[in-house]
C-alpha cells in the first residue's frame, strides 16, 4: 500500500475541482496514506480545507529558476511512493513526476500526437495508459488513467470545502448590499475566459428581470476580476429593470464557495463556478453552446456514470439541468460559428426556453 500519494493537475479550476472524487476513492482504498495536490496557483483555492488531502501545493507559471529548483527539492524529497500526473500529458507534469522518483507514476500515452511528442512522458511514467476517449466526463477519465489499481466504489462526490472566514465575509457583503436571511438567492455566473461560450447580455438581463419579478428572488451577479468580464456584466446591468446584486470581480474562489452554499439556485454558462454549485448540491442551470456537456457538465454528487448524453437539448441529472440547442453541429467544441468567437447556438437561444429551463430546476423537475 503506498504511504505518501500525489495528485497532479496543471489545468484550470474546473479541472482540479473535478479531481476530487478520485481523491475521495484514493483514501478509502488507501487508509492511512497521506495524500499530496499539486497545481497551478490560482486553482488551488477550491482544495483549501479538503479533508482527505494533507498538503496542498501551488505552482506560479513564470515564477523564475528559483522557485522551479524549490518545487523539484520538495518532489524529490517528499518521496512520494505513487504519483498520478492528470495534467493530460503536458511535459510541466511529466517532469514533476520524473523528479520524484516515485515506484508508481501514472500519465497519459498521447495518442494524437507525433511520436516524439511521448519522448518525456515515456521516460517519466512508468505506469503509462492510454489517452482515453473524449467523449467521456472528465470525473471518469481521471479514474480510468488509475485503472489498474483496481480502485472501487460505490459513487462519485466532488468536494468543495467552504471555510467560516470567507463564509462571514460574504454573509456581511450580502447585507451592506441590501441582502437579508430571508430573500432567496439566485446567483448567476454569465461568463467565461473564453466569451464564445456565453450568451448576450441583454438575452441574460431579461432573465434577470423574470428571476426577480416573477418568482420572488434576489439576483446576484458574479465574474471573474477580467475586463472583458466586468465589461459584460456592465452591459447586462444596463440592459436590466431590475436591479441585482453585483459582485463582479470581487470574490476570491473561497468566497465564491461561500456565497454559492447561501443560494436556492444557481445559473451559470460552462466555467469554473458552474462545478462549485454542483459541488455544493445546489440546484443549478448551465448553458452549453458548444462545449460539450457530457464531457464537462456539472457532476450529480453519488452518480458513479456519465450524467449527459453527447446531443440531445436539454437533460437533467440530480439536481443539475443542462440547457443547449438541440441541434445537429451541438457540441461542436469550435471557439465560435467559422472561427468567429460568437456561436449561434447561444446568441439564437430564447430567452423563453432558458426561463423554462430554470423553472424546471426550481420545481426540482427534469
Amino acid at each position: 500500500m503506498p504511504r505518501r500519494i500525489l495528485v497532479i493537475k496543471f489545468k484550470h479550476i474546473g479541472d482540479v475541482l473535478l479531481a476530487t472524487p478520485l481523491v475521495e476513492v484514493l483514501h478509502d482504498h488507501y487508509p492511512g496514506s497521506n495524500i499530496s495536490f499539486l497545481a497551478f496557483d490560482g486553482t488551488t483555492d477550491v482544495l483549501v480545507g479538503h479533508p482527505m488531502i494533507e498538503t496542498v501545493r501551488g505552482y506560479r507559471r513564470g515564477s523564475g529558476f528559483l522557485a522551479l529548483i524549490r518545487l523539484y527539492l520538495w518532489l524529490y524529497r517528499s518521496r512520494f511512493d505513487l504519483v498520478i500526473d492528470l495534467s493530460g500529458g503536458g511535459d510541466r507534469g511529466a517532469f514533476c513526476t520524473f523528479v520524484t522518483r516515485a515506484r508508481d507514476r501514472f500519465g497519459h500515452l498521447l495518442t494524437r500526437v507525433p511520436w516524439q511528442r511521448n519522448l518525456s512522458n515515456r521516460l517519466a511514467y512508468n505506469r503509462l495508459q492510454p489517452e482515453p476517449d473524449h467523449d467521456v466526463h472528465t470525473v471518469l477519465r481521471d479514474l480510468r488513467l488509475v485503472a489498474p489499481l483496481r480502485l472501487h466504489y460505490h459513487s462519485l462526490r466532488v468536494t468543495l470545502p467552504v471555510l467560516p472566514g470567507p463564509r462571514r465575509r460574504v454573509h456581511e457583503l450580502l447585507l451592506q448590499m441590501g441582502g437579508n436571511d430571508v430573500t432567496p438567492l439566485v446567483v448567476i455566473h454569465p461568463t467565461s475566459r473564453w466569451m464564445f461560450k456565453c450568451l448576450p447580455p441583454e438575452t441574460m438581463a431579461a432573465v434577470v428581470d423574470l428571476l426577480a419579478q416573477n418568482h420572488g428572488l434576489r439576483v446576484v451577479l458574479t465574474c471573474a476580476d477580467v475586463e472583458v468580464e466586468r465589461g459584460y456584466i456592465s452591459r447586462l446591468v444596463q440592459h436590466a429593470r431590475s436591479a441585482p446584486m453585483v459582485l463582479a470581480g470581487c470574490l476570491s474562489l473561497q468566497e465564491m464557495a461561500a456565497l454559492l452554499q447561501s443560494a436556492r439556485v444557481y445559473v451559470g454558462v460552462d466555467t469554473a463556478p458552474s462545478h462549485m454549485a454542483a459541488a455544493l448540491d445546489i440546484p443549478s442551470l448551465v448553458i452549453f453552446g458548444p462545449t460539450k456537456p457530457h464531457m464537462w457538465g456539472p457532476w450529480p454528487n453519488g452518480w458513479r456514470e456519465s450524467p449527459y448524453p453527447r446531443q440531445g437539448g436539454a437533460f437533467q441529472a440530480g439536481k443539475h439541468r443542462i440547457c443547449r440547442m438541440d441541434w445537429p453541429c451541438v457540441p461542436c467544441d469550435r471557439p465560435g460559428c467559422e472561427g468567429t468567437k460568437i456561436s449561434r447556438c447561444l446568441t439564437t437561444m430564447s430567452v423563453e426556453f432558458i426561463m423554462e429551463n430554470i423553472v424546471q430546476v426550481l420545481n426540482g423537475t427534469g
